[in-house]
Order: C-alpha cells, then sequence, then structure tokens
C-alpha cells in the first residue's frame, strides 16, 4: 500500500474511533515522521481535548495504543502512530526540553544528580534527545514500567 493510500486509511479509522468515543474532530491530518514509513503522526483538533489527554497525557497514550492495534490490523502492518490532539505533542516538547535544560543546568553547577519524574517512553526519547547535545551531562532511564524515569549525572 502506498503512502498516500496508508495514510488516508489512518485518517479515517482515527476520525471513526474518536467519533465513536462521542469526539468530534474539527480538523486531522496525518503526516509521515522523519521520513520513516513505518511511523506516522495523526494531528487532530477537538472542541474539549482534556478528556482525550487525560491526566499527563495518560488517555491520549492509551487511546494512542488502540488505535496502533487497529490500524495495524486494518492494514496489515506495522505503523508507529503519534496520535498529537491540539498540538499537545508539540507543547509538551517545548516544556520537557525547557525542563531538562534546566536541570542540566543544575546538574552542571552542583554536580548531583538529579532523578526526574516518571515520564512514558515517549517523553524519555524527547528528554534523552536533548540531553545527548548538551556538553558534561549524560542520562540513563532507571525503573521499570510506570516507574521509568530519567537521571541526569555530570559526566
Amino acid at each position: 500500500m502506498d503512502n498516500k493510500k496508508r495514510n488516508e486509511t489512518i485518517l479515517k479509522l482515527t476520525c471513526e474511533l474518536l467519533e465513536k468515543m462521542n469526539f468530534e474532530v474539527e480538523k486531522a491530518f496525518v503526516e509521515d515522521m522523519d521520513g520513516e514509513e513505518s511511523q506516522a503522526m495523526v494531528g487532530i483538533t477537538v472542541s474539549n481535548p482534556a478528556g482525550l489527554i487525560g491526566f499527563r497525557g495518560r488517555n491520549l497514550a492509551a487511546i494512542q495504543f488502540v488505535l496502533s492495534l487497529i490500524i495495524r490490523s486494518q492494514i496489515g502492518e506495522g505503523i508507529r502512530v503519534l496520535l498529537d490532539v491540539n498540538n499537545y505533542r508539540s507543547e509538551q516538547k517545548v516544556r520537557l526540553e525547557g525542563m531538562v535544560k534546566n536541570l542540566a543546568e543544575k546538574v552542571l553547577a552542583t554536580g548531583k544528580e538529579v532523578s526526574m519524574a516518571n515520564m512514558s517512553s515517549y517523553e524519555r526519547r524527547l528528554c534523552h534527545m536533548v540531553l545527548a547535545e548538551i556538553e558534561g551531562v549524560t542520562s540513563e532511564s532507571e525503573g521499570e514500567g510506570e516507574e521509568r524515569h530519567i537521571v541526569i549525572k555530570k559526566c
């Protein structure tokens, strides 16, 4: 299946799922992520995003997981889907980048390691990418399951 047809199917399945959950989609689009054929970002706008996003994005992660399963069963191939509701992911990325940079400065100034709050794999990945570009600090994930978090250390 070519990418255009695949993305149309992803968009249709996303809108159908959200309509079944009683969310009216105002705007929606699908785009390939970083040129990766096996990844797609679905951006939607709804009038009441809080119910879809949930506390710290937990509802969003669960819906994204269910959506990925639906898409995999319909398309027949594994596609990593990232669901962004009302630009939550974009804003989250900016917030995390700022927080990580401030914590890295703190680690560099004090020499003491800092443990961050528990995060999803998506959030940890964003943080690790930012920290990899900051000279003098290193990061690693610790903990298991929902307790997994990042520790920033001076190197």
